[in-house]
């Protein structure tokens, strides 16, 4: 295990009254080893640039996500084949607690959570935020269609089973990250060869902001922030604009209690009314 500073250190730090936590390394290769986590996102995996590198073959490049939201930390696997593990059972996105254990291959976590600093300077935080927190959806350029996450983190990929999937050889496996830290949506490239742009312009991690244009590969997307009239078009003839509304990436199940109104409105719900109707007739004749 090694520690590193390279692209890391382009993610802001956290601002005091945000949960602090720390990685103690019980298990594996450095062990006794303390890993502070103070920056709103720390990488983990096998690629140099994550704050954590593991060198092994079953270690992804980038394998864990440890996300700092203002208010809580949360645990994000990024699909990758060999898992991660939380208190030993298999992990997707979970909020960590104190003492809760991680493990990646041969190397065992257990975090270990600070109580935030109160007072003073500890409601200033480093980024450049707007006023009010924003709710995030993107737009997509070419088919115009909104897509908005409905996971506090939100994992773009080529992989399947990403939030958002994008069948594109330039595009990584995992490949950036949505977050929002206190409420403001910001993105994180998980350390991609092609890199992640917004307006253009290469990042690592940036904080976004309604209007931006976020390219992936060959795909853009534009940032649209609720309280921005999302998916709003121009009016004509003076009629009132239309307003679109966003689509989740994943479908809610439907619960088995509830009807598909869709499906049975040509079967059962027309056949009750033809039933009513014959009775009513053989009624009057009667």
């Amino acid at each position: 295990m090694a520690e590193s500073n390279l692209p890391q250190s382009a993610i802001p730090p956290v601002a005091e009254s945000s949960p602090q936590a720390s990685l103690f390394l019980r298990e594996g290769p450095s062990k006794g080893a303390t890993v502070p986590c103070r920056r709103v996102v720390t990488l983990i995996g096998s690629r140099e640039g994550c704050k954590v590198v593991l060198n092994h073959r079953r270690v992804a490049p980038v394998h864990l996500v440890l996300v700092n939201d203002g208010a809580t930390i949360k645990a994000v696997d990024t699909l990758t084949s060999s898992g991660t593990k939380l208190n030993g059972l298999n992990l997707q996105l979970e909020n960590l607690a104190d003492g809760d254990v991680l493990s990646i291959g041969e190397w065992e976590f257990q975090v270990r959570m600070q109580t935030p600093t109160i007072g003073g300077t500890a409601d200033l935080h480093p980024l450049d935020l707007d006023p009010t927190p924003s709710i995030v959806a993107l737009e997509h350029l070419e088919t115009g269609r909104l897509l908005q996450p409905n996971r506090d983190v939100c994992l773009i990929g080529r992989r399947n089973g990403c939030d958002i999937v994008l069948p594109d050889p330039r595009v990584s496996r995992a490949h950036a990250l949505i977050v929002t830290y206190y409420g403001h949506p910001a993105i994180v490239d998980l350390l991609t060869a092609n890199q992640t742009f917004v307006n253009d312009e290469p990042i690592r991690f940036r904080n976004l902001k309604d209007n931006d244009i976020l390219t992936i590969g060959e795909t853009k997307f534009r940032v649209r922030l609720v309280g921005s009239k999302v998916g709003e078009k121009p009016s004509t003839n003076g009629k009132a604009k239309k307003t679109d509304t966003p689509l989740r990436l994943t479908s809610e199940p439907v619960s088995s209690d509830l009807i598909n109104i869709e499906k049975v409105e040509g079967s059962q719900r027309w056949q009750v009314a033809e039933n009513h109707e014959k009775l009513e007739k053989a009624s009057r004749r009667g």
